[in-house]
């Protein structure tokens, strides 16, 4: 009984430190029952860069960090970093490793990239190339220098527009500015005094853009009439009635001129008052005589209607 007892504790003692190794092993991304190819690269720094860090080819993971150490070369201090990636990933020859951000917490990683033309394949314990991807302050440098002569040219305009503002914001156009804002503010005054009656104003066009609107056809009509009676009077030929007329205003033109300048009848009529005062006398004869007519008829006719002319016999007798 205490043999089996001590066989039973053995292999319960043989297991636990096999899942201890496999748990050790898995902790630091190994694993125990897949073969893998194992790699070096160097670099000149890690930039945070551990062991059991991923391995990873478009960001999934095939290895980890195997080791990290030194190795002089060249009078300089390289950093040699194993790796070791699955035997189902072959690496052809001119991959990258890329140390770069896994995440946003800034965890290092080795991006494995794969050249564009694959011509052959590295064997086992070949040592790849390196490359460090910048950090986030090397990123923004990479971003803002490109962009350091045209902030510069922003500058240097900013302070040519500051000294031209600063010259024409002297004293007197400081003046005159706050005479134009006092200006202002006094037409914003008036303008809220007389709202009611801009308002007035406002109701009133749109009154009228209302009729307008409901009196469209009428106005489309007159100005149809209006077409209609232009070319009417276009019909009428006004040019040759004008024409005409204006040949009449020469015409009586001439006349005018020739009895301005004749010493004939009418000149004489025109500029003597002889006439005139003949005219006037004849005129006031006339009235008197038709005046002493109607009062004494019989004076100037004799009427012989009934038994007239032997009431001249019996004078004459």
């Amino acid at each position: 009984m205490e043999k089996k007892n001590f066989i039973k504790i053995g292999l319960l003692a043989v297991i636990a430190l096999v899942i201890l190794v496999w748990g050790l092993s898995f902790l630091k991304g190994e694993s125990l029952f897949k073969t893998e190819n194992h790699y070096v690269a160097i670099y000149n720094k890690l930039d945070g860069l551990a062991e059991s860090n991923p391995v990873m080819l478009s960001g999934y993971k095939i290895g980890a960090v195997e080791s990290i150490g030194f190795q002089e070369q060249d009078n300089e201090l390289k950093i040699v970093v194993k790796m070791k990636v699955s035997n189902d990933f072959q690496l052809p020859t001119g991959t990258t490793a890329k140390i770069v951000n896994v995440d946003i917490m800034g965890t290092k990683g080795i991006e494995i990239i794969r050249p564009k033309n694959v011509t052959g394949y590295y064997g086992n314990g070949d040592t790849l190339r390196s490359a460090i991807d910048g950090g986030i302050i090397d990123q923004l440098l990479d971003f803002i220098m490109p962009m350091k002569e045209d902030l510069a040219g922003f500058l240097s305009t900013s302070d040519s527009v500051m000294r031209s503002l600063n010259q024409l914001l002297n004293e007197r156009n400081r003046n005159n500015l706050t005479l134009s804002l006092e200006g202002l503010s006094e037409i914003a005054t008036h303008l809220s005094q007389n709202s009611h009656a801009i308002d007035s104003i406002m109701r009133n066009f749109d009154k009228a853009s209302r009729m307008l609107g409901r009196n469209t056809g009428n106005i489309e009509r007159a100005i149809n009439n209006f077409a209609t009676v232009s070319d009417s009077l276009a019909g009428l030929g006004l040019s040759n009635t004008l024409a005409e007329a204006q040949e009449a205003l020469k015409k009586a033109n001439r006349l005018l001129a020739t009895i301005n300048e004749s010493n004939g009848t009418a000149q004489k009529i025109l500029t003597n008052d002889t006439l005139y005062n003949n005219l006037e006398e004849a005129t006031v004869r006339i009235n008197r005589i038709l005046d002493e007519f109607e009062k004494h008829p019989k004076k100037y006719i004799n009427l012989a209607i009934f038994g007239g002319k032997e009431k001249e016999k019996k004078q004459k007798e």
